[in-house]
């Protein structure tokens, strides 16, 4: 499998399409930018299927607009978070997903998807971890009055915004600048950054070693 890593070991590169299963909730405005990376020819990538924990998630509507598969899971339906993962588990197999990539999934995602991914499941956070980890770091960092902010690209773990840091940028706030024009700055960062990162993933250029992701120089470069 292209891009796939793990402890120690850097991914072989092969030239076939990483095969990425999206988890959303919302509007997917980053599921948005991978696709259109994607049709661009700046992403050696595939968007197979799209996995939404809400029925009325527009993203699942550009997934449809899109021609990829497009899934909710209700969790009601489970009794239990282990079966509600193996269900998700389940429709990522149903279409060969490598990878997957979270794009606004509102909800920690669970052991039964990580093991079954190891270091192969990416989430964006709107801050620059570890600073003002969880669902509102645009503001909080806004209210604290920092200077600068960012995005941060990382794989997911069992807790919230913990996992090794694949990439990071900048974002500055300056002196006229609103909680709305600094989300506006982010989202537009996010929308690059992301697709970036899966690029290094696909052309097998991450190597994760504890804590730290080395980003290995690109063959023939």
């Amino acid at each position: 499998m292209r891009g796939a890593t793990g402890e120690g070991d850097a991914v072989s590169d092969d030239k076939h399409k990483l095969r990425v299963g999206v988890l959303i909730s919302g509007g997917g405005t980053n599921l948005q930018a991978i696709i259109d990376a994607a049709e661009l020819g700046e992403l050696d990538a595939e968007v197979v299927v799209v996995v939404s924990s809400h029925e009325e998630a527009y993203g699942l509507e550009r997934a449809r607009k899109a021609g990829i598969p497009a899934i909710y899971i209700d969790r009601t339906r489970y009794a239990t978070m282990k079966e509600y993962n193996h269900a998700i588990c389940e429709a990522l197999d149903q279409y060969w997903a490598e990878v997957v990539v979270m794009a606004g999934y509102m909800r920690l995602l669970g052991r039964e998807v990580l093991e079954k991914f190891p270091s192969r499941v990416l989430n964006i956070h709107p801050a620059l971890l570890p600073a003002f980890p969880g669902a509102s770091g645009i503001q909080e960092a806004f209210v604290y009055g920092v200077k600068v902010t960012g995005v941060t690209v990382h794989f997911a773990s069992e807790n919230f915004d913990e996992g090794p840091i694949i990439a990071q940028e900048v974002v500055r706030i300056e002196e006229d600048d609103t909680v709305e024009t600094v989300e506006a700055k982010i989202h537009s960062v996010e929308h690059r950054i992301y697709p970036a990162a899966l690029q290094l993933l696909a052309e097998g250029r991450i190597l994760v070693e504890g804590r730290r992701v080395r980003i290995l120089e690109k063959a023939g470069a």
